[in-house]
């Protein structure tokens, strides 16, 4: 059994280390912590599954913190061997295939709509016009369940999901790197 004791990173393979550090720094504020140039060590590159001449895998790792989150990026650019490009920016929400999406969490869900919206450094899941941050329907206790007996028992505890995922709102985007993020406002029960 795996025994988790935190979140550690995401990684977001890049083209430029420079460009993208200075890409998150516009689209999230995001801090460099620290940066390994041209970081060449076999038991990097044989963890990352290069077992063919793994002493020669050159590649630029940069590690950023988005600030007030506990989420730490870690961009790579390879040097050796040649990246391979395959970022999808029409990415839509029912893909199958990578990551899903990231969500972070806001206290300014409209805002930060706004300014995804008009900083052109993302593009929103949805290009119609109308498309926004939405508040989710309100749900009954009939809607889900909890694999806890005794918590689906408890109808506070039912009422109290209710209500929460009767205020959350949120929107998606799709990063310059293919990378499909959520901004939510109000999801108090997950990550407290």
């Amino acid at each position: 059994m795996i025994k988790f004791s935190g979140l550690s990173h995401i990684n977001i393979v890049v083209d430029d280390t420079e460009l993208a550090s200075q890409y998150y720094k516009k689209l999230f504020n995001a801090e460099p912590l620290q940066t390994f140039p041209h970081f060449k060590n076999v038991g990097f590159s044989k963890s990352a599954g290069f077992m063919d001449n793994p002493e020669k895998v050159d590649v630029t790792v940069r590690f950023l913190q988005i600030p007030d989150t506990n989420l730490t990026l870690e961009l790579m650019q390879y040097h050796a061997p040649k990246p391979i490009d395959k970022r999808d920016l029409n990415k839509k929400t029912h893909q199958i295939g990578n990551v899903g999406h990231i969500a972070l969490k806001v206290n300014n869900i409209e805002e930060s709509f706004n300014y995804i919206k008009s900083s052109r450094l993302a593009t929103l899941i949805s290009s119609r016009q109308n498309y926004d941050a939405y508040q989710i329907d309100a749900i009954t206790t009939n809607d889900f369940y909890f694999h806890d007996e005794k918590m689906e028992s408890d109808l506070s505890q039912k009422d109290s999901v209710c209500n929460i995922v009767g205020n959350i709102k949120y929107f998606y985007f799709v990063d310059n790197y293919g990378i499909q993020w959520e901004l939510e406002q109000g999801h108090a029960d997950i990550g407290e």
